[in-house]
């Protein structure tokens, strides 16, 4: 699916068919992380359509030069939903950027989210790097792997909390890859406009539908302090912070984010039978 829009385009990658839910990835990636994090919730969830989008700039999604700010990305994603979903109300997943983004669809439009996931959620702006831990490696991969590292892998595994060669692949598969095709100009005009004009603390009024938030405990990149502070906002939110977890943790830790996301999309369920 792609879908223009007046100053530019967003592609999206469906799977299965149901209620809509829109999934969104971290900068510098693609739609193919979030299909190999997400789906393996859905094996035995069925009635979603899940739309991986490729975001602004990524991709096979194309902004023109008039694209210069954060709060311009997050109204072309609530356009695409506007189109994609012909006004029916959905459910959104985030993972880093796109948490920012998930959060920002909550405050802008509260009534048409039916609940929302974030992970690894940070308030994006450099204001609480001192919270956020150092990095540690705990479960290291054996030195084959280690010696062997191509160098685009190398920084992206140094980075893992828990290295192993499934993870390994999965980096080749989706994050490299995704990496060559990010859009390096318009990357470099957010970068004068990264935070949104909006301010997420004040919502207008709390958004009270079911939500899951789930950080690491050993995540370098977005810590857990902010989501400590920002989950108050969301009253009907599961928070989580997973020791033994990064940046990576769907893939570190895979069957505990299974189990947390699993118990998100019931609740959502519950919630929508209840209405």
């Amino acid at each position: 699916m792609l879908i223009e829009l007046s100053n530019g385009c967003i592609s999206a990658h469906t799977r299965g068919s149901g209620k809509p839910l829109l999934v969104l990835h971290g900068g510098g990636l693609d739609h193919r992380h979030m299909v190999d994090a997400i789906e393996p919730v859905f094996q035995e969830n069925s009635g979603w359509e899940r739309f991986y989008i490729d975001l602004p700039g990524h991709g096979d999604s194309k902004v023109d030069a008039s694209l210069q700010s954060q709060d311009e990305v997050l109204d072309m994603i609530s356009r695409f939903a506007d189109v994609a979903f012909n006004g029916d109300r959905f459910a959104v997943i985030g993972e880093s950027r796109g948490s920012y983004h998930a959060m920002g669809l909550a405050h802008t439009r509260p009534d048409d989210l039916l609940g929302m996931m974030l992970i690894v959620a940070d308030a994006m702006s450099a204001s609480t790097a001192d919270w956020r831990p150092k990095h540690q490696t705990l479960v290291s991969a054996p030195d084959e792997i280690l010696n062997n590292l191509s160098p685009s892998a190398a920084g992206r595994f140094a980075r893992l909390v828990v290295q192993n060669a499934d993870i390994l692949q999965k980096i080749q598969n989706t994050k490299i890859p995704a990496a060559e095709r990010v859009d390096e100009d318009f990357a470099a005009r957010l970068k004068k406009n990264f935070d949104f004009s909006l301010d997420l603390s004040r919502p207008s009024s709390a958004f009270d539908k079911p939500s899951l938030i789930v950080n690491g405990r050993q995540d370098a990149m977005a810590g857990y302090h902010d989501m400590i502070e920002g989950f108050q906002r969301y009253p009907r939110a599961t928070f989580a912070v997973l020791d033994c977890a990064g940046h990576s943790l769907a893939w570190e830790r895979p069957e505990l984010f299974l189990a947390l996301a699993q118990d998100w999309l019931q609740r959502v369920d519950e919630n929508l039978s209840s209405e």
